[in-house]
Order: C-alpha cells, then sequence, then structure tokens
C-alpha cells in the first residue's frame, strides 16, 4: 500500500514538473503564428500633412488616387514579412507627371509630401519582441528619405490620438542596405508596428524583410522598459517635421 501511494506521488510530481518545463515553450511564439498570424495585423498608410482627409476621393482623369500605396507582404509567413514603403509618384508616371510638374492637378499635391507606413497589432499580454531585419531603398538620396523602425503606442497608428513613439533601427547615414536585429518590451495592450517613413514618395521605395520574429511572454508585474531618448522622436516628428527638409534636399541635388 505504500508503495503503491509513493508511486502516486512521485507520478504526480513527475506530471507537475511535466507542466513546469512545459510553461516556457507556450509563453513563446515561434514565427508570425497564434496571435501574431499574418491575419491579426493590419496596414496604414498615413500622411500627416493631411490629417482628416479622405485621400480616396481625389482623382487624376478619373483614376482613383489611393491614399498611398505602401504594402506588406505575409507569402513567406509564418517565417517572415515584408513591408514596402509608399512611393506614390509612381502614379504620376502613369499621367507622363511628377512631383515637380508646373501643370499638376491640385488634387495630386498631397502625393508628394510625407507618409508612413505601418503594419501594426494588439499585443495582448506584455512581452518581449525580438526579430532580425533586412532593409533596403531604391531611392535615389539613399536611406535618409526612408527610414525604418517600429512604433510603439497605446493606439492604433489609424488614431488621431496617437501617442507612440518611432524608434529608428537604420543608420539614416547609411548605406542602401542595411541589417541589424532588435528586441523591444512591450506592456499588455500595447500597440507595436514595424513602420517604414517616406519622406517625399518620390525617388524609390523602401522595403524591410523581418525574419526570426519570437514573442516571450512576460510576468505582468515586471515594469517595461522606456526607449531612450536618444534613440526615439514622436511619430509626427519622424514622420513630418523629421522628413521636411526632403522637398529642397531633393531639389538642390
Amino acid at each position: 500500500m505504500a508503495k503503491a501511494i509513493l508511486s502516486t506521488a512521485i507520478g504526480a510530481l513527475v506530471a507537475s514538473v511535466g507542466v513546469i518545463a512545459a510553461t516556457p515553450q507556450s509563453a513563446t511564439v515561434q514565427g508570425f503564428n497564434g496571435s501574431f498570424a499574418p491575419e491579426r495585423w493590419e496596414l496604414f498608410n498615413s500622411s500627416p500633412a493631411f490629417p482628416g482627409i479622405d485621400n480616396s476621393q481625389l482623382t487624376i482623369n478619373n483614376v482613383p488616387l489611393a491614399p498611398f500605396n505602401g504594402s506588406v507582404d505575409f507569402t513567406n509567413a509564418p517565417d517572415s514579412l515584408t513591408l514596402l514603403g509608399s512611393n506614390q509618384s509612381a502614379i504620376l508616371d502613369q499621367f507622363g507627371l511628377s512631383c515637380s510638374s508646373p501643370n499638376l492637378p491640385v488634387s495630386a499635391l498631397f502625393l508628394c509630401d510625407t507618409s508612413f507606413t505601418t503594419v501594426f497589432v494588439t499585443v495582448p499580454e506584455a512581452s518581449i519582441f525580438s526579430f532580425n531585419w533586412d532593409y533596403t531603398t531604391t531611392d535615389s538620396l539613399g536611406a535618409a528619405f526612408d527610414p525604418f523602425g517600429f512604433a510603439l503606442g497605446n493606439f492604433p497608428p489609424t488614431d488621431l490620438r496617437t501617442d507612440g513613439v518611432f524608434t529608428e533601427l537604420i543608420d539614416r547615414n547609411g548605406p542602401a542596405r542595411q541589417s541589424g536585429t532588435a528586441s523591444v518590451k512591450i506592456a499588455a495592450n500595447q500597440v507595436f508596428g514595424f513602420q517604414i517613413g517616406t519622406a517625399d514618395n518620390q525617388g524609390g521605395r523602401a522595403m524591410t524583410t523581418i525574419s526570426q520574429f519570437q514573442v516571450k511572454r512576460i510576468d505582468p508585474e515586471e515594469p517595461t522598459s522606456v526607449p531612450e531618448p536618444a534613440s526615439v522622436v514622436a511619430i509626427a516628428l519622424a514622420t513630418g517635421l523629421g522628413l521636411r527638409f526632403s522637398k529642397s534636399s531633393r531639389s538642390g541635388k
């Protein structure tokens, strides 16, 4: 009888150890799966210069002008995603126009201004995101005109109340092709987004592939870190004032 009780106790102990051992595995998501599967992410293209304007109603020769044409490609998910920044001047090419055309229709003026493209997700639990990124831009003036990084805030970027910060991951003075790794701690219910800022929507677009994506849940009682002030700027600054130099720089080339 005693041997049976001991055997049962040992069996229960082994089972409980198995549960404990399994917990770290279940607390980590590898790749774009589960709560971070492709269908959980949303894409948003915005023009801070024209808040509140329904750009989808603007046309040239009855051809609709999309708000902005950044996009996201989940073809290789769950292994990776690719974010493409906006290059709206490509629409003007169809009509033999450019951002500097003297006869550019008033309805198209917004095309050659700053914008940002964000693919974002609401993070249900306090987590640490880690990932590799591989960035390249075809913009003739280089990385300075198409910065890539991530946005973190309490509201989606589609909301005018957006209070997030944009953490730049590339070196704006660096080459057209760059890569690196990143890790960021996120509080429960915060909105995280991969983001490409576009200075003037002309000259070529940037793209970034995210791979080795991993989400590790953390103790919700553990305080989340705040990015260093030197590495972050308000989204409005990063995509608006911070990119305003673009027009004069490009025209002066």
